[in-house]
């Protein structure tokens, strides 16, 4: 009994007399029982009637706080996904605009995408000649060819924090861009060498989880092999640092390092999820040279590594229509970014879009495995598919595999296994959501192809945390997350709320409380489970108390000082993607030229707007508000929301 009591201690439970400091809802009555029996008697028959009190306690408790954690984790990933998909109606709506825009205008588009495909525009890009470093720079050196004392040094530079230099880095990039384009779609490494290889899967820039996996799995070389399963940029603050050291791996070790291509490492998911705003705050008014050098080294990156004929390692997945060899012939350079693909002239000398190469392109980088057999589009993601073990049993067999290894999706233990054992997913971003909310992994491929996982965090102080304070640390984030978008519609919600309570007593039932914020804020959530963090209900009826849904002080306050309106807050991240898109020389700026071209751009998609160049030059004026020539994004929004209250207010 004593024993089973330090458990619950080591769990961060505190068990006393009819209270406990844990949340869940204790019996105060078998606590007393608890006690008086773990005191009083210390009989075998007493000593196991309290150890089957206290295991069916623990059980309790340890399911509840199961469930805690699973409505976390689907806040947190339903609303990323959400956020991707909304990334992709955006991106439509712009390439809609620019398909219907005069011939003149594709043209220019084309010939800026065969630009950055061509070897001599980037042999331009890179020239070192065109660059220089500072007097003051004390960051890392780094010359051609690299070796093992460079990756160490250039490791110590980026723990301290220091960048290395534009023209060292565009020399980097030029020289990784020409050793992938050697390779193939489909690239085939074998485990008979090492005696291993090394998956290692998504990172979004995060270097700590980087070195965490160096540290515990040993530097990579000819006698430990890697392969880095795509999405090392976006998110994290560290982009640049991860994508310096594994291109340098590639040249250093090029048949024991490999790297695939992740759907992060795309031109129009970096201006959105922070690697083009990365590359602004490190270089400055280099940012734009910089972001073309690895565009260009993110356009031939191989989609697939096979190991040993065995096991097949891809981004995403697979879907019905996954063929290697029709995927091996795609020219997988002219996709800068899979949400854009390239136009072809067809048999009438019209331009179109080859349907089935971009599929397999997508279906590659962008699909998620599912349990129900069959194949469908994605929707919760607005890109690639979700697959069945019929669909993945049937590819695998299809080319005699008999694995396939795939990343993309964040995992509470780092990695997932899922359709017979067939298909594993492996997630090396340690605390992805925030810290504590999950594990990274990697796996080590052994020659009889039987996977080991390897766990492991990069913040120390959570591994230090009981379970408890874990789940309830993360719970608060992401809570706080949700309330902030329920904040951000306030005003569509109590409509909603309200359309339910046309007398007004400011209760509503749980079904229509729940229907309102899962139509208003567009979140497939677990909403009757929330309720309890979201809102109060009334005991005597089970009505909810729908006012209470936003008596965050906190929250509003940190809203309303930002002085931008709820729904310039709300569109907040499409306006942030709109600016990024408008910025084409990813100066963090906006131009005169760049907001011009985009006011046309919209001018001639909405055929109702007319304006002349003056009122042009006008808009341009009134946007910039401190008269520096330029428009930087607080600049961008603040004109949206001037706009939002005049017509709040019926002035226009």
């Amino acid at each position: 009994c004593q024993d089973l009591l330090l458990v619950l201690k080591c769990e961060g439970v505190t068990v006393s007399m009819g209270c406990a400091s844990s949340n869940t809802a204790v019996d105060k009555e078998e606590l007393k029982k608890l006690n008086d029996l773990a005191e009083i008697n210390n009989s075998s028959d007493t000593q196991l009637r309290a150890t089957l009190l206290i295991q069916r306690w623990f059980r309790r408790w340890r399911a509840e706080l199961e469930v805690r954690r699973r409505c976390t984790w689907t806040i947190f990933q339903t609303m990323e996904y959400a956020s991707e998909n909304e990334q992709l109606k955006l991106y439509n709506f712009f390439n809609e605009i620019i398909s219907g825009l005069p011939d003149a205008f594709n043209a220019m588009q084309n010939e800026r995408n065969d630009q950055g495909d061509s070897s001599e525009y980037f042999s331009k890009l890179s020239n070192p000649n065109h660059v220089t470093i500072g007097e003051n720079y004390d960051g890392p050196n780094l010359t051609l060819p690299i070796d093992e004392n460079q990756i160490k040094t250039l490791i110590d530079a980026f723990k301290e924090k220091k960048v290395l230099a534009a023209k060292h880095l565009l020399v980097l990039l030029a020289e990784a861009r020409k050793h992938y384009m050697k390779i193939e779609n489909v690239q085939y490494t074998v485990t008979s060498i090492a005696g291993k290889v090394t998956v290692v899967g998504d990172m979004h820039g995060s270097l700590d989880d980087l070195l965490m996996i160096f540290f515990k799995n040993g530097l990579p070389g000819n006698d430990n092999p890697y392969i880095i399963n795509g999405d090392f940029v976006d998110r994290g603050p560290a982009s640049v640092e991860v994508s310096i050291l594994l291109f340098s791996l590639s040249l250093l070790y090029p048949n024991s390092f490999l790297v695939n291509r992740g759907n992060h490492e795309d031109v129009i998911m970096n201006k959105r999820y922070g690697f083009t705003t990365e590359l602004v705050k490190k270089y400055g008014t280099l940012a734009n040279r910089i972001s073309k050098g690895f565009e260009g080294v993110f356009r031939v990156l191989p989609l697939i590594t096979v190991v040993d004929n065995s096991v097949l390692i891809c981004h995403g997945g697979v879907s019905d229509i996954t063929d290697l060899q029709y995927i091996n012939q795609i020219p997988r350079h002219k996709y800068a970014s899979i949400l854009r693909p390239p136009m072809k002239t067809n048999a009438d000398g019209e331009e179109e879009v080859d349907l089935i190469e971009w599929r397999q392109m997508l279906d590659l980088l962008w699909s998620d495995p599912k349990a129900a057999l069959g194949c469908e589009p994605n929707t919760f993601r607005g890109g690639g598919t979700y697959f069945g073990p019929d669909i993945s049993g049937g590819i695998l067999d299809k080319h005699n595999f008999k694995l396939l290894i795939r990343s993309h999706e964040c995992k509470p233990d780092g990695y997932d296994v899922v359709h017979d054992g067939r298909v594993i997913t492996v997630f090396s971003a340690s605390n992805y959501y925030e810290a504590g909310s999950n594990l990274g992994a990697y796996i080590k491929l052994l020659p009889n192809h039987k996977p080991q996982f390897i766990q492991f965090s990069a913040t120390e102080n959570t591994k230090q945390l009981p379970l408890c304070s874990r789940v309830s640390k993360v719970e608060s984030s992401a809570l706080r997350d949700l309330r902030t978008q329920m904040f951000a519609n306030k005003g569509r919600l109590l409509a909603a709320f309200q359309s339910h309570d046309p007398e007004g007593t400011g209760f509503i039932s749980m079904n229509e409380w729940a229907e309102s914020m899962s139509g208003v804020l567009n979140l497939d959530l677990p909403w009757r489970t929330l309720r309890s963090k979201l809102a109060e209900q009334e005991e005597d009826t089970g009505k909810i108390k729908y006012a209470t849904c936003f008596t965050d002080g906190n929250l509003e306050g940190s809203i309303a000082n930002k002085q931008v309106t709820e729904t310039i807050y709300r569109q907040r991240n499409i306006l942030e993607t709109i600016f990024r898109l408008l910025d084409t020389d990813n100066s963090g700026l906006l131009s005169r030229e760049e907001l011009r071209a985009g006011c046309e751009l919209l001018a001639k998609h909405n055929g109702s707007i007319s304006l002349s160049s003056d009122e042009l030059d006008n808009l341009v004026d009134t946007m910039d508000i401190n008269k520096d020539g330029e428009i930087n994004f607080n600049e961008f929004l603040e004109s949206f929301r001037m706009v939002d209250n005049k017509f709040a207010n019926g002035n226009m």
